[in-house]
């Protein structure tokens, strides 16, 4: 493998059966602590009613997640301000997907050039009507040339305005920079010219989302992962791609406690005050691998992420959930309730 041992490769497809994702992380198991999130509630009574305010550190800067549909849930949707969901780029992905996990609150969508406005229609979204996580490639030099305003201002007029859209421009972006593609600072100038963009739309439900890996915050990888955030208010929300020890090089994958390969980036994000997200996880074996589903969702609930989307792709067997426990376990996550089956 070229490049630095453990620094992950990665060449962008699709998730769909003819675009398949290959990159490889690091085997070294990562440990750092989750921070929880501090719950401060102030009661006072009056003659009329008894109010109480919970007081988060994103307080304001979360969107709004109405209009869920629940009548696939097996159960109340209590807690569902984390959305959870897995990948789904194609409509028959989607049917599959929500064959086995019931209606996904949330969508992981690829592109590997600009995004399709048929996403909101006729696409994914449109047919599933929920959120979506949707990342998008053009070269920083087309970008920032004007060449591709039309196609970014149709996909942003046209988006929902009922469900929170975690739009992100290259996500992960940092082996192409190492690569020499393009450089930090074009990659950073045509984030704020697509955000540009997107404000115009005045859709508070757009969020522009920084899709980073986690590896970045180890120190072997030599990278400083706030290199790639644009100054200013560019980024709205922090994503993240984590996976546990040996999962993506199928090599003795561990059934990693959530707060050790997804805790770095949770503190990363709390540091520069942005709300965040896990765009990618999962976890390379059966074993074990249904109670791992649910302390994961339990830890992004409990840390306050706004998303988390399972990477649930038949072009890596060994990540794809298979076995009827894993399923049975993710869908009872996505339904935030107890798996009855």
């Amino acid at each position: 493998m070229p490049g630095s041992p453990g620094m992950p490769r990665h060449a962008e497809h699709s998730d769909s059966e003819s675009w398949i994702r290959h990159r490889q992380y690091s085997l070294t198991r990562r440990r750092s602590p989750g921070q929880r999130r501090i719950y401060g509630i102030a009661a006072g009574l009056t003659v009329l009613v008894l109010t109480a305010v919970g007081v988060f550190l994103y307080a304001g800067m979360r969107p709004a997640h109405n209009s869920r549909p629940t009548s696939s849930s097996p159960c109340p949707t209590a807690g569902m301000d984390t959305l959870l969901g897995v990948n789904a780029t194609s409509p028959s992905q989607l049917s599959t997907d929500t064959a086995e996990f019931g209606h996904l609150p949330i969508l992981r969508v690829y592109y590997t050039g600009m995004p399709d406005p048929d996403l909101w229609t006729t696409g994914v979204q449109g047919i599933n009507h929920s959120a979506a996580v949707v990342s998008f490639r053009s070269p920083p030099s087309t970008v920032l040339s004007g060449a591709d305003d039309a196609a970014l201002a149709r996909f942003f007029d046209s988006a929902p305005t009922s469900y929170p859209i975690y739009y992100s421009y290259y996500h992960e972006p940092e082996l192409l920079v190492e690569a020499g593609t393009f450089t930090v600072a074009q990659y950073k100038a045509a984030w704020a010219h697509i955000a540009a963009i997107a404000n115009a739309a005045h859709n508070p439900y757009l969020k522009s989302t920084l899709i980073l890996m986690s590896w970045d915050l180890n120190p072997s990888s030599g990278i400083n992962w706030k290199d790639y955030l644009p100054a200013g208010t560019v980024i709205s929300v922090l994503g993240w791609d984590a996976y546990p020890a040996g999962t993506v090089h199928d090599a003795d994958p561990q059934p990693t406690p959530p707060a050790d390969f997804m805790g770095a980036a949770e503190a990363a994000s709390r540091q520069v005050g942005l709300p965040f997200g896990f765009a990618e996880f999962a976890l390379g074996t059966r074993a074990n691998r249904p109670q791992w589903l649910a302390e994961v969702a339990s830890y992004l609930r409990s840390t306050g992420a706004l998303f988390g989307t399972l990477f649930d792709s038949t072009g890596f067997p060994w990540m794809e959930l298979t076995d009827s426990p894993s399923i049975r376990a993710w869908r009872a996550a996505l339904a935030d309730c107890p798996d009855s089956a």
